[in-house]
């Protein structure tokens, strides 16, 4: 291990152990999906880790063993087997996982034959001890397997995880390096189930780092990959997180793909870009719509990626796949396109480009003084037509923020400003500032009263004053009247 990396802890054991969930009691919040279900994670998750004045990145990986009610079984497990055997290989420790309920298996004698092959540092953990007769009886039960440490643990109950992690600090090399500092720039890639997305995050890493198949669904986490981007003279620490495919609602069968559609939609909220892969074989379906849909309302800056470029090559032009695009995606005109083959990493330099392009625009602050001069050109250029009796006026614009490009607008009245001439504004703003980066331009209207107007208000509220006094007079007029009990009598 290098001086300037932390130190690694992976957690390893077969299927429905309870790895996820200790994994995320050890973090802190909720990264993986748990489930009862065998096999729902496959890719390694990584997230760093900092427990009793330690800094570590903690690692969950698979389970190691038969996928249940899966398809294609040996393909999912031999990826998982060989994702995890290069994770231990990496480790300074592997926590290994075991199930107090279920006792020692068959298989757990074989991953103990793997870990003993590979000479790494083992703890183990075992888990779902909720009581104190299975806390007891784990290391008898366990004894077989030959750990050279065992703590019982149950993350239900933050059961024995302090003591787990004092134990696994405690075998950790010494080390100076520090938490490395949050990435510059996440980057969420998102689009239909088996468009190319963990592809994609392996070509641009230039290594296998998730899994990829032709299943449908192979990715369920949203996997957080760091990575160095270099490009040119650019050189910044930068994050992918390769998601789960998102699916029609009405298709969403099962709770782990209701939970993995989640994390998709969570990682566009929490990214700072989208990298939207699409296929160039089936051009903007409904689907690809609503995904679309859904990172523009998010105010996300955004890159469209169409992928499978080899399986049209020499049927259509790339001008003509890329207007079709555009055609079916007319809201998402401000976003840049690249077509590219992820498999063979054909035209993947432009993706970069547009990545050093987006970078560099999202980093723009426009001065308020030229803001200013540019909105008032706009409005003697393009004066907004009237609205009834009133003109929009704007007596001050200002710059909020960046990304997305947040502009705030003062103006006399906002009900003067139609939606088409707002989406004006914002094509103007974009066109000056930010042209051809994919970024979204919010445009905040707030109304801003004149002197005039002011007094004018003041008026009416000591009018409204007035005239609650003189309700309340007169109701304790008629309240009196009633109380006294007087009334005419009638003539006999």
């Amino acid at each position: 291990m290098a001086d300037n990396e932390l130190p690694i802890i992976a957690i390893v054991g077969r299927p429905n152990v309870g790895k996820s969930a200790l994994f995320n009691r050890i973090v802190g919040r909720r990264i993986s999906i748990v489930h009862e279900q065998s096999g729902v994670t496959r890719d390694s998750i990584v997230a760093p880790v900092h427990r009793l004045g330690h800094h570590c990145l903690l690692v969950d990986t698979g389970g190691l063993g038969v996928l249940v009610k899966e398809k294609r079984v040996d393909t999912f497990d031999g990826l998982i087997r060989d994702q995890v055997a290069a994770v231990v290989e990496d480790a300074d420790v592997v926590i290994w996982v075991v199930d107090c309920h279920c006792g020692t298996t068959p298989l757990d004698h074989e991953i103990g034959d793997l870990l003993r092959a590979s000479e790494c540092t083992v703890v183990m953990a075992a888990n779902k001890a909720d009581n104190d007769a299975y806390r007891e009886s784990a290391g008898a039960e366990f004894a077989d397997l030959s750990a050279p440490a065992l703590i019982p643990t149950s993350c239900t109950q933050n059961y024995g995880i302090r003591e787990l992690m004092e134990r696994c600090f405690a075998l950790l090399p010494e080390s100076d390096a520090q938490p490395a500092e949050p990435p510059a720039m996440q980057l969420a890639v998102v689009g239909r189930p088996n468009v190319g997305k963990s592809s994609l995050v392996n070509c641009i890493l230039g290594e296998d780092r998730v899994m990829v198949s032709e299943i449908a669904g192979t990715t369920r986490d949203a996997v957080d990959v760091p990575f160095r981007f270099s490009h040119g003279d650019h050189d910044v620490p930068m994050a992918l997180i390769d998601t789960a495919g998102l699916r029609r609602q009405r298709q969403v069968d099962t709770v782990v793909e209701f939970f993995s559609a989640t994390r998709a939609e969570s990682a566009i909220r929490r990214s700072d870009a989208v990298l939207f892969v699409l296929d160039a074989t089936a051009p903007a379906t409904a689907q690809d719509r609503r995904i679309a849909r859904m990172i523009n309302d998010a105010r996300k800056p955004c890159i469209l990626i169409v992928n499978k470029w080899d399986l049209l090559s020499g049927q259509m032009k790339q001008k003509d796949l890329i207007a079709l695009f555009r055609d079916r995606l007319r809201f998402m005109q401000h976003a840049p396109m690249a077509v590219i083959c992820a498999l063979s990493g054909y035209s993947l330099d432009s993706v970069f480009d547009l990545l050093v392009r987006l970078r560099e625009q999202m980093r723009i602050k426009v001065p308020t003084s030229v803001v200013n001069r540019f909105v008032q050109d706009v409005l003697m250029r393009n004066p907004p037509s009237s609205t009834g009796n009133r003109i929009l006026k704007v007596m001050y614009a200002t710059m909020k923020g960046n990304p997305p490009p947040r502009f705030l607008l003062f103006v006399n009245h906002k009900e003067a400003c139609s939606a088409n001439y707002l989406r004006f504004l914002e094509n103007q703003f974009r066109e000056a500032f930010f042209p051809e980066t994919g970024l979204p331009i919010e445009i905040e209207l707030r109304e801003r009263r004149t002197d005039k107007e002011s007094e004018h208000g003041g008026r009416q509220a000591i009018a409204g004053v007035v005239r609650e006094k003189r309700k309340v007079r007169q109701a304790n007029a008629r309240h009196e009247s009633r109380r006294k009990g007087w009334r005419k009598k009638k003539k006999k």
